[in-house]
């Protein structure tokens, strides 16, 4: 995939658009993760479609009687870009454009007595997410797990298979079977998705949403390191000879045994420490973490203060808890969980605040209608594509 990827900015352009409505195969999504992931340049190109994709279905809900004068909009919002980047633009507005031409056209209701979210049944429309994943073994193997998924295989004399409901278990037997290159497989959950592992040394983590964790089949030498991209939730199990690292591109979670939560999405990395003590390595500075404190860094920007962990962990157990959370939070980790594509009518609405808390695996209708109480937002949701208005 990755040569076809290569071939035309026109079929850089459809991959990316399929992959953000969510139409590739799991194995079609690795491998275009991989391709992603194997460039900073390419990551740095999905952000961009994926923003001017934002900006061009603003434009056509606003502006659907006028294309020219959409088009002049996105020109202003991308002049100082790269040349090439314009040009990788132009081909994604006509795909946008070709796409849109065939939807309904959104009607949107003022009225203080409207009492339920409209819907439009133009595709399927996204229900709740749950326990998926798929996993690659560094022995070549590509498993597909769901909540009911039943395997057991064995890499490098250790036995991988799947436990309780939504669980992988690492078990390692073989121990005089010894590894000194050490050799990562990958666990990717999509967006809809959440998924447990145990890894061989017996700690728990929880990856959530649009994540990808990196793992070993065993640790050996003097460290226990994983990969994360995404957000997790780990129960590390202790052992003082060796401690547990996290890698999240740049930055390191050192520990011995804790538990702990890692968000790093849209280039926002957040660490809240549960129990025990963890060190957070960044390029500038070392932070050490006591239980209830947070980080985050974002840019060069860094903080670090006291929080109420539940409100960062409780996804884990099945909640969705927020205090006085930005509405383009919010509606971040609901588009990763129901696996929507989020716009606003009025980007001023990003900046409204909530509090609550929501069960996790409630339908998204009964999510998006708690909020609606609040009378302070409004949503339209037809298929995947969620319009937030007043």
């Amino acid at each position: 995939m990755e040569k076809e990827i290569e071939r035309s900015i026109e079929e850089k352009i459809q991959r990316m658009k399929a992959y953000l409505d969510g139409m590739l195969s799991p194995e079609e999504e690795a491998e275009f993760l991989h391709w992603i992931d194997s460039s900073p340049k390419n990551k740095a190109l999905l952000e961009r479609v994926r923003d001017e994709r934002v900006l061009l279905e603003k434009i056509r809900f606003r502006e659907r009687n006028d294309l020219e004068k959409g088009w002049d909009s996105i020109q202003k919002k991308i002049r100082k870009r790269p040349v090439l980047f314009v040009r990788l633009m132009r081909y994604a507005a006509m795909l946008v454009v070709v796409v849109l031409g065939g939807m309904m056209i959104y009607e949107i209701w003022y009225g203080k007595d409207r009492e339920r979210i409209e819907l439009v049944r133009g595709e399927s429309i996204p229900v709740k997410g749950g326990c998926k994943a798929f996993l690659e073994l560094t022995n070549g193997e590509r498993l597909m797990l769901d909540s009911v998924s039943k395997l057991e295989t064995q890499v490098e004399g250790v036995v991988i298979r799947t436990g309780n409901e939504g669980t992988v278990v690492v078990n390692e037997q073989d121990r005089d079977s010894l590894i000194e290159k050490v050799e990562y497989n990958r666990m990717v959950v999509p967006r809809g998705g959440e998924y447990k592992i145990v890894l061989a040394d017996g700690s728990e983590v929880w990856v959530n949403s649009q994540s990808e964790l990196e793992f070993p089949s065993r640790f050996t030498g003097n460290e226990r390191r994983v990969k994360l991209r995404g957000e997790a939730y780990f129960e590390i199990t202790k052992n003082v000879d060796m401690p547990f690292i996290v890698e999240v591109q740049d930055k390191e979670i050192r520990v011995l045994g804790t538990s702990f939560n890692v968000s790093d999405y849209a280039n926002k990395f957040v660490t809240t420490l549960v129990t025990g003590k963890v060190q957070v390595n960044t390029k500038h500075q070392d932070y050490v973490l006591d239980p209830s404190m947070q980080i985050q860094v974002e840019g060069e920007k860094v903080s670090v203060d006291r929080v109420d962990v539940k409100e960062f962990t409780a996804w884990k157990d099945g909640l969705f808890v927020f205090k006085k959370r930005r509405l383009q939070e919010v509606m971040d980790i609901l588009s990763r969980w129901y696996d929507v594509d989020v716009f606003y009518q009025n980007v001023d609405l990003q900046d409204l605040h909530f509090t609550g808390t929501i069960q996790r695996h409630s339908e998204i209708v009964d999510v998006l209608t708690f909020l609606e109480k609040t009378d302070m937002v409004k949503f339209n949701l037809e298929g995947k594509t969620l319009i937030v208005f007043k």
